[in-house]
């Protein structure tokens, strides 16, 4: 008898916790960031996944391609926790912004095949393709941001600009062999004061952007910003308040 009460206590609490998918880039994004919000919402359970590179900069992407393959996201943690869709609260989509929507002027002729980021400019060997890439991922992330939910799960967008990279550690290029690292040391900074991550994001990195949702996607929009280093993930923790 005591042992079903206690099943049914266990049961109920997971009912009452809230899962969050967060959908990020690749595996060092995931390694700089879950667990800082894991500590920051102690009464959700918090849940990266990785698409495995860029999804918004596929030649092959379309918009319902897009949805699909962010759904299999949260399929696979479903099945793996033998979860409903109800029980999935929210999923949070995280963008690079990459300069998409800078000017095409902005976008110049370099010596090398490697794209090379700067405040100002996209240096590129191909010019014209990194023009059809920049129309194509701001159709494509234009599309995903109109989206109230997917698959009757509520979807919303926040950015980090021109990537998590330039965002986090002011590293506007860094090489795929230091992401990992300069990862593991970025979480190590706030393991234990998780709280701080916030004032960071607002006092070091949303660099003007201003703290109205939709405002801040215009911002970015404009002119060189997606280039710079910006964010508007400080308006997460102001629509969601947490509890330390």
């Amino acid at each position: 008898m005591k042992q079903r009460g206690i099943i049914r206590m266990v049961k109920k609490s997971r009912e009452f916790k809230k899962v969050i998918i967060f959908i990020v880039e690749g595996n060092s994004d995931k390694k700089a960031l879950e667990k800082i919000f894991q500590k920051i919402y102690r009464n959700k359970d918090i849940v990266f996944k990785f698409t495995d590179g860029d999804i918004t900069s596929d030649e092959n992407m379309t918009g319902a391609k897009a949805v699909e393959k962010i759904y299999n996201k949260v399929e696979e943690y479903m099945k793996d926790k033998k979860l409903l869709r109800q029980h999935i609260w929210q999923i949070v989509h995280i963008f690079d912004t990459d300069g998409t929507f800078i000017p095409d002027t902005a976008v110049v002729k370099g010596g090398t095949a490697q794209l090379v980021y700067t405040p100002t400019q996209i240096c590129c060997k191909n010019v014209q393709k990194i023009l059809e890439r920049n129309e194509r991922k701001s159709k494509l992330m234009d599309y995903l941001l109109r989206l109230k939910d997917i698959k009757n799960i509520p979807y919303v967008g926040f950015f980090m600009s021109s990537n998590l990279d330039h965002a986090l550690y002011d590293e506007q290029n860094l090489s795929q062999e230091l992401k990992g690292e300069y990862a593991d040391a970025f979480y190590t900074v706030f393991s234990g004061r998780e709280e701080l991550f916030i004032d960071f994001l607002e006092d070091e990195v949303s660099n003007g952007v201003p703290d109205s949702f939709p405002s801040s996607w215009r911002y970015i929009k404009d002119g060189l910003h997606s280039l710079e280093r910006h964010t508007n993930l400080h308006i997460y923790f102001k629509l969601n308040p947490y509890r330390l």
